[in-house]
């Protein structure tokens, strides 16, 4: 009699740093600098992390903004990110505990992340046009019935060019037949590959100064090729917002992985 095997199980695979935009968009500080707020954080979220903040810009022309938020909501397709789940990580735990033990942590607006906390998430794909959302819907639906069950890394701290006060964690997707599987989420969708993925985590409500500068970029260099946690991707979402912190976000359809 032909004794039954246990079916081998593939090993998930993630996208690495030369299949993404990461390196392309990662903020270099030079000898002297120091870690400043630049026009982007301070029209869009420094209003919204610390009201009444000198620095704040109300309000820009060619925009809808107003002291952080607008009136016509923005819908973007998302994959959300459990806190919960990434909060139990040892390696996130361990790279916060480092965090919180430097001076500048003391910067750090952590009243906004237990605020954003059941609504992280990393876009997908922005700036959807309302009137096409059920089409996007079904697009990412049907991409994601033919993917089955999908993974995500979550990497260590990425600090990017532009919005300079965020603290961000970049997402590296489960990688298939050499593809990135977000991207093949926005191929069905119709929009461009960007390649990029993050988690808006941490906001600074202060400027640095050159040596407390010089300890966050040593520490990202420190944890950038480190593993904060591995999750599964449970849905999908199209997410409203009036505001980019995400504070008044709230999802009009969810998308089940695999269509479950």
């Amino acid at each position: 009699m032909r004794r039954a095997t246990a079916p081998e199980v593939s090993e998930v695979t993630f996208c690495d740093d030369a299949a993404m935009a990461y390196d392309a968009a990662r903020r270099s500080f030079v000898s002297g600098e120091a870690l400043t707020f630049d026009e982007a954080y301070r029209l869009a979220h420094l209003p919204l992390v610390v009201p009444g903040h000198p620095e704040i810009i109300a309000g820009k022309d060619g925009t809808d903004y107003l002291n952080g938020r607008y009136e016509t909501p923005r819908h973007s397709l998302v994959v959300p990110i459990d806190a919960g789940e990434l909060g139990r990580s040892e390696a996130f735990q361990l790279f916060e505990a480092e965090l919180r033990s430097f001076s500048f942590s003391d910067k750090i607006a952590w009243q906004v992340g237990r605020q954003r906390a059941g609504k992280l998430h990393a876009t997908i794909v922005g700036g959807l046009s309302e009137p096409d959302i059920a089409r996007y819907a079904d697009a990412a639906a049907s991409a994601l019935e033919r993917l089955g069950a999908v993974s995500l890394r979550i990497g260590g701290p990425f600090l990017g060019r532009i919005n300079t006060g965020r603290i961000y964690l970049p997402v590296y997707p489960e990688c298939r037949d050499g593809s990135d599987v977000f991207a093949l989420i926005q191929n069905a969708c119709g929009a461009q590959q960007s390649r990029f993925y993050v988690i808006g985590y941490y906001h600074f409500a202060a400027v640095l100064t050159v040596a407390e500068t010089v300890d966050l970029t040593r520490l990202a260099e420190r944890w950038r090729q480190s593993t904060l946690a591995e999750l599964p991707v449970r849905s999908l979402a199209i997410q409203a917002t009036n505001d980019d912190l995400g504070l008044s976000a709230r999802i009009i359809a969810t998308i089940p992985v695999g269509g479950g």
